[in-house]
């Protein structure tokens, strides 16, 4: 490509110099699947696109209720780590060459639920909520029987898609150091995500790229861009708004280029966190609003539309200046002035800057109370119990005595 003085460069400009041939080039490089694996960036992406919403089998089976589902799920761990015993035991056994170190006894160990202050239940209950037919897909349903809408055998796939998931990228890190928020913060101040409640009871997820740092992005192990996703992930996996009403997301994208996009982080990592947001995460993006997208963005929705699901089409929205020439009012009539985090994507709103944090911190200080009110209840129930004890066996030596 030649940049304004005539010489060649080999970075693709804003907006309107990125070509069929330059996404092209892009889309053919080779990347990790994530499991080992080599396809083009362009075919794994669209493997991570054809697992949003999951597939539906003709012998799934369907229930009612989630908390139907959650001893299933259950009692499915607990055959899964009896099957991961196993090969672990085959992994070690004496004489096998180079055998891989074990990193975890409990497909359970992967899962951050302190860090979150979660149970295994409302874990797994994310898995069997994400199952649920949308609305959307239930108004033919007119059978008088009762209505089965909760697919556990397609909760149990995503479940079994996001242990793979993270044995794969996450295993080796987090046996070594916990997934918390102080290890991810520095991560955390340059990427500066969001999360807010919409009016709708949806979480919206807010991400403004004119306010990333591009130059701490590059300088920061790939890695550790990773890691803070999947902690940022977990924060949305285990949020009851995002659980039961879903989630939407808000980019802007400041008209990056094609080459910015593609190399702000490795290819193969951010399709890694692709694979995580889209294809593994058990929450439903119910919308994809992109703000300041350059041309070459919708070039490639169009490359892509044909290979995309109806529903994955229509939540996907470039929101052009001729839509919203004024962005303000537009984001204050979908969500509320008070729904949006003041200063992002450069609006005004009612909500305070990483509200989040501060909403897990809550969040951790009602558990603590909670536990602690138990313990002196039990204290206080034992005590009483003594007490009786004592008092029936005081009344007894009285009755033994001449």
């Amino acid at each position: 490509m030649s940049s304004s003085d005539g010489s060649t460069d080999d970075v693709i400009g804003e907006d309107n110099d990125a070509s069929l041939s330059d996404m092209k080039k892009i889309m053919d490089t080779t990347i990790s699947d994530g499991s080992g694996k080599k396809k083009s960036y362009w075919a794994v992406t669209m493997d991570t696109f054809g697992m949003a919403h999951g597939k539906e089998g003709k012998n799934d089976l369907w229930l009612e209720r989630v908390e139907q589902g959650v001893p299933m799920l259950r009692e499915y761990l607990v055959e899964k780590d009896k099957q991961l015993l196993i090969d672990q035991q085959k992994s070690q056994k004496k004489g096998t060459k180079n055998p891989p170190p074990i990193l975890f006894s409990s497909w359970m160990d992967l899962v951050p639920l302190d860090e979150f202050h979660a149970t295994q239940s409302q874990f797994l209950k994310a898995f069997l909520k994400w199952s649920i037919k949308d609305k959307e897909d239930t108004v033919d349903d007119n059978t008088d029987g009762p209505k089965l809408i909760v697919n556990a055998s397609k909760a149990r796939r995503r479940l079994d898609s996001y242990l793979d998931w993270m044995k794969d990228n996450m295993a080796q890190d987090l046996s070594e150091r916990p997934l918390t928020l102080d290890s991810v913060v520095d991560v955390a101040k340059i990427w500066d995500l969001q999360t807010t409640v919409s009016k709708d009871n949806q979480l919206i997820w807010w991400m403004d790229v004119g306010k990333m740092d591009r130059e701490k992005i590059k300088a920061t192990d790939a890695h550790e861009h990773l890691r803070y996703l999947v902690w940022y992930c977990h924060l949305i996996m285990f949020d009851t708004n995002a659980q039961d009403h879903g989630v939407i997301m808000m980019e802007d994208l400041k008209k990056m280029s094609l080459w910015n996009a593609m190399t702000l982080i490795p290819m193969d990592v951010s399709a890694k966190m692709d694979r995580l947001t889209i294809g593994v995460l058990p929450v439903k993006m119910k919308g994809i609003y992109m703000f300041g997208a350059a041309r070459w963005l919708s070039l490639m929705m169009t490359m892509m539309k044909p290979f995309l699901s109806k529903k994955m089409r229509d939540r996907m929205i470039i929101i052009t200046e001729s839509i919203a020439p004024d962005r303000q009012k537009y984001c204050d009539e979908l969500f509320g002035r008070e729904n949006i985090p003041e200063g992002c994507m450069d609006l005004h709103g009612d909500t305070p800057h990483d509200a989040m944090f501060a909403k897990l911190e809550k969040k951790g200080k009602k558990k603590a109370k909670k536990a602690k009110a138990k313990d002196k209840g039990d204290g206080e129930e034992s005590k009483d119990r003594k007490e009786k004890v004592k008092k029936s066996k005081d009344k007894k030596k009285k009755e033994d005595e001449p």
